[in-house]
Parts: structure tokens; sequence; C-alpha cells
């Protein structure tokens, strides 16, 4: 009778630890939790799922072809994405970006020495609203009054998302790159981009569409990344609206 007992206690203590261990703490609502800021690297590697879409694919291919026509090695970035803190401080400006970003990143810090760039393959204009939120908890936005916004490549940008990114930069000075791609969501983005700088004083346009059209020559073969002609062409029309402002 006294082993049966013992045996039905440690089969009760075993039960009890496992329990413990299986059951999350819960965390005290009052403690807040830190954000996770970003840290400065010339590259990070982010492999998955998204890496199987077309236009991540073509990025990666284009990025390597951009170093043979780079005049500078360091102007092109062969990764996934990119988070650059200026070389010269304090923040002027906050660049968020895709592909067209990322790969040609070096070259966006020569021309722009003061700028936080953040940039990632396939990255969609949804994705602004957390990276704003991180970027803000971090104080990486703090005094900082100028943002360029090179977005809408990957897909379609939804209105409200506009207006919240707008809402969230507040009256800094937004300059949207108009992207110009042979996607069906084209049009689209551009209508609203034209549709937000008429209704936003604070909102500035980079007709990249119109500098670009007819210039096949300033794309590789997808006619969506830039080469180091047509980035070119890109980063000193950014650069002009920034004097300009």
């Amino acid at each position: 009778m006294v082993l049966v007992l013992r045996l039905l206690l440690s089969a009760t203590l075993l039960s009890m630890a496992s329990c413990a261990q299986q059951t999350p703490v819960p965390r005290n609502p009052s403690t807040p939790v830190k954000p996770v800021c970003p840290r400065q690297s010339s590259q990070s590697t982010v492999r998955g799922a998204p890496q199987n879409r077309y236009l991540d694919r073509m990025a990666i291919i284009d990025a390597q072809k951009d170093f043979t026509q780079a005049p500078e090695p360091d102007y092109v970035l062969d990764a996934d994405s990119v988070v650059r803190f200026p070389r010269i401080e304090p923040i002027g400006a906050i660049f968020i970006g895709d592909s067209i970003l990322t790969g040609w990143s070096g070259y966006f810090a020569k021309v722009f020495p003061n700028a936080f760039l953040d940039g990632r393959v396939g990255r969609q204009f949804s994705s602004i609203l957390a990276i704003w939120k991180v970027l803000t908890e971090c104080h990486t936005t703090q005094g900082v009054r100028t943002v360029v916004v090179e977005l809408g490549t990957n897909g379609e940008v939804s209105p409200a998302d506009m207006d919240a990114f707008l809402h969230m930069a507040g009256d800094r000075q937004i300059f949207l790159v108009v992207p110009e791609m042979p996607r069906p969501w084209a049009a689209e983005v551009r209508d609203l981009y034209l549709k937000t700088a008429e209704s936003h004083p604070n909102v500035h346009l980079i007709r990249w569409d119109l500098l670009s059209k007819d210039h096949p020559d300033y794309y590789w073969s997808d006619r969506v990344h830039p080469n180091w002609l047509g980035i070119q062409v890109m980063v000193q029309a950014i650069a002009k609206a920034l004097r300009q402002d």
C-alpha cells in the first residue's frame, strides 16, 4: 500500500512539473515591450517563401548584373535587405524602399550621406506602417523632417495604408517615388500617388514614371529594376527635389 501511494505521489509531482514547464508565465501588462531597433549592417539575409516570387528572384539577379556597370563596387548590394545609418550625423532624411533601394543602397548612401536607408526585396507599401512604428519607438525619426518612399513596385497600394502612414508621419515632407513597371497595378498606384500629392501640401512626387518613359535603356530586361544609367537618373531626381524643398 505504501509503495502504491509513493508511485501515485511521484506521478502527480511529474505531472505538475510538466505543466509548469509548458505554461507560460504571464507578462505584467504594465511592463513595456522594448522594440527591436534596427542595427547598422551592410546586409541581412532573410531567406524564405517570399524569395519564390518572380520579382524577388529578378531583384537578386539584377543586383548581380549591377556589379558589371557600377563604377564603384560598394555602390551595389547583392542581398535581400539593408539597413544603413548615415555617415554624417544627425539623420537628415529617411529612405524606405524595396529592391531598387536595396540593390543600389551604396550609391544612395554616397549621394545622401546623412540619410538612414531601410530597404528590403519584395517589400510592399503596407509594410511601411510597422517600419515607421519601430523607427519612431527607437527615436530614429526624431528631428527628421524628410522621408523618401520608394515603394509600389511589388503590389497595390491601399488608400487606407497611405492615409495611415501620412497620419503617422505628421507634417514631415514626404517624397513619393512614382514607380514605373509593366505590372497590372502600376496605373492604380500612380493615380493614388497623384491624388495624394494634390490633397496634401507636404507630399511631393518624384516622377520616375515620366523620367523613365520611352527609356528601356534605363532598365534591365525585366523593365522593373534600373541599371546604372537608370538609377543615376532616379537618384539625381530625388536629390534635386530635396534641394528644392
